[in-house]
Formats: structure tokens, sequence, C-alpha cells
């Protein structure tokens, strides 16, 4: 690594404190797209700057030891057709010193179910969360042998199924017949934790009844959630947690594991929403308007689901940024933040804190 990009490093790690008076460089932010089985797309700010393009598939490689495949270019944005095993992971540098390390976020499965990497977003002192460590998802059961193949050579070591042992039961997690991957589940019955979502007259009313589910999660998933935190201080990683849907439980356990790595509150909110935008709620009103099965979803929740007004439904089977929102805004009412939840809840300490963030951050 260069001396510049050394110096960069180091501050933006905190390792070095940038000179009285001295420019600090840009933070860049950028996004890969998939057009084709190799064909992907990147992009990102600081348009009009000179960058250069590296690769590899090692999710934190330095520089040094990164393969460059494009140089000086502008417009912020490129494409590429790279065929790199098990997933390539890209870092852009801009002449003015800024840079971003950046992947794909949706995983290409075949049959995955909203499997996307929590890495990439910038914490609020400018570094980013690693990618390849967290992942999230929805159900698993659809996974296909070339799906599995794939997540073994991502190294994927922990799942944590926050799933009900119904669930759990009806569609077993195909990981529980590999060799190296340690399935870690608790039972628990979802009971009356939605209830109040069917007593939801409109959208207003049924963003605040899920929301009020989400608060229900921290009280009925706290074994699973202290879980997954313990394997992530004790560095057992790559792991993924997962529900149905993908969305609730562990757009949950998402935004806490985010926000505990300092991520701001808008990011962990957009971090949610995306599941909506990689699995639409018309995907499930369909499957409920035509009787098909709904993973997650017994036949008299589908019943019931499917006499809601529209608007009602698509929140429930959505995930509308107000959820999020409104049910931090509840963490921080009651808790004192997720920090402070997690370190009363979830066996965290401000130690542990810290060294999740020296772990996970780049």
């Amino acid at each position: 690594m260069d001396r510049r990009a050394f110096l960069m490093t180091a501050i933006a790690s905190g390792a070095l404190a940038a000179a009285p008076g001295a420019e600090a460089a840009p933070l860049l932010d950028g996004r890969v797209t998939r057009f084709s089985d190799t064909g992907l797309g990147l992009s990102w700010t600081a348009k009009g700057r000179p960058a250069s393009v590296y690769v590899s598939s090692d999710p934190d490689a330095p520089r040094a030891f990164m393969r460059e495949v494009k140089s000086g270019v502008t417009g912020g944005e490129t494409k590429l057709s790279l065929a790199i095993a098990p997933r390539p992971y890209f870092l852009v540098t801009a002449q003015n010193g800024g840079q971003v390390r950046v992947a794909e976020r949706l995983l290409p499965l075949k049959g995955g179910r909203n499997f996307r990497d929590l890495g990439g977003y910038r914490s609020a002192d400018g570094r980013q969360v690693k990618w390849g460590r967290i992942y999230r998802s929805g159900v698993m059961t659809g996974l296909t042998a070339a799906d599995m193949s794939y997540l073994a050579g991502l190294g994927v070591s922990v799942v944590c199924d926050l799933r009900s042992a119904q669930e759990r039961t009806s569609e077993p997690s195909p990981f529980l017949t590999t060799d190296g991957t340690r399935v870690m589940a608790a039972d628990y019955e979802l009971g009356q934790s939605l209830s109040s979502l069917y007593r939801a007259a409109n959208r207003a009313e049924a963003v605040q009844a899920f929301a009020d589910a989400y608060i229900g999660f921290i009280d009925l998933l706290t074994p699973q959630y202290t879980d997954m935190f313990g394997h992530l201080v004790r560095h057992e990683t790559p792991l993924a947690m997962n529900c149905s849907a993908g969305k609730d439980r562990t757009g949950m356990g998402s935004a806490l594991v985010l926000s505990v790595l300092g991520v701001p509150r808008e990011t962990v909110i957009a971090d949610y929403a995306l599941s909506q935008t990689y699995v639409p709620p018309s995907l499930y009103t369909k499957q409920i308007a035509t009787g098909s099965k709904v993973s997650g979803v017994n036949a008299a929740q589908a019943q019931g689901f499917g006499r809601m007004p529209p608007e009602v439904l698509n929140v429930i089977m959505g995930s509308d940024p107000d959820v999020m929102r409104i049910a931090l805004k509840a963490v921080d009412a009651k808790f004192g933040g997720p920090v402070e939840l997690a370190k009363s809840r979830f066996g965290l300490t401000d130690d542990k804190v810290a060294r999740l963030r020296a772990t996970y951050l780049i």
C-alpha cells in the first residue's frame, strides 16, 4: 500500500488524526448492479473525478493485493465482465483520495429470498461495514444445490434462524444437512404478537401496529438476538440471520446490528426498506389472493390477511420505512437507543461494542 493510501486509511479508521487545517479526502459512496451472469455495473459519487477500480475475491484486501481492472474512469460509473469466485469485491479510488469498497448487496442466488449483504454502509465516523461478514435473508428452503455451493464458497459458518418452531418444522433450513455451518435456533411461538395488525383499519394504524410488533420482538427474541451478538463478538462469521420473509424479525435484528456498529439512523431505515424492493409486497398479496402458500403464514393467518384493506396489507407485506422509524424511536424512548438496548438485553458491554466496531468496520 502506498504512503497516501496508508495515511487515508489510518485517518478513516481513527488510527491517525488529520492534521489541523488539513483537507480530509471526500467520502465516496457506490453500488454494484448485475446485468448478466458475469456482467456488473459499478457507480459511485465524485463524478468527473478520474478513478481507478480494483477487484479481489477477498473483501478486505489492501489495494496493493488487488487487481486493477479500470483506470482513469470519469463519469462515476463503469461496466465490467468478470468471473471471480466465489464473489468479486471492488475498491474504487479517486484521484482526490476518496475511496469506497463496493459489492453486490443482493446475492445472485437462484432460490434465494431477500438474501443480502449488510456490508458497505458508512458508519458515523466515515468507516464502512465490512462486506462478506454479516448477511440477512428470508426463508432458505428454496436454495438450489448451486446456491448452497456458492454460499459454502463464501464460508458462511453460522446461520441464526429467527423463525418459530412451527416455521422451522414446515420449512427446514437446508443448512441443517450440511457440514461446516451451524444453525442456531430457539423454540418459541408467535402467538398473539401480531394480533393487533388484524384490527388496523388504515395505513397509519397498520404502521403503528407493525412498529409495536417490532418492539415485541425484543422480548420474544431476546435469546436469539443475544446468541447472534455473541457469535459476532466471538468473530464467528460469516454469519447469516434469517426469518421467513427476511424483513421483520430479521429487519429488527439487522437494524440492531447496524446501529451498534454506528451506522446512522436513516441508513439503517433505508436498509430495512430495501426488502420491499427485492421482494415487492405484490408478490405476497398475489399469493394470498390466489390461495397459494406464503412462507411463515398459516392458513388462518392467510384468511385474516385476505380480509384486510389493501393499504393495510401492503404495510404488513412490505417494509414501509415509517415502521422502522417509529420502532427505533420507541427503542430510544424505552431503552435509551439501540446500543443501550443491546447492552441491557443482549449481553453487550462498552468494550464489546468497541470490539465489534473494530472487527466489522474498515
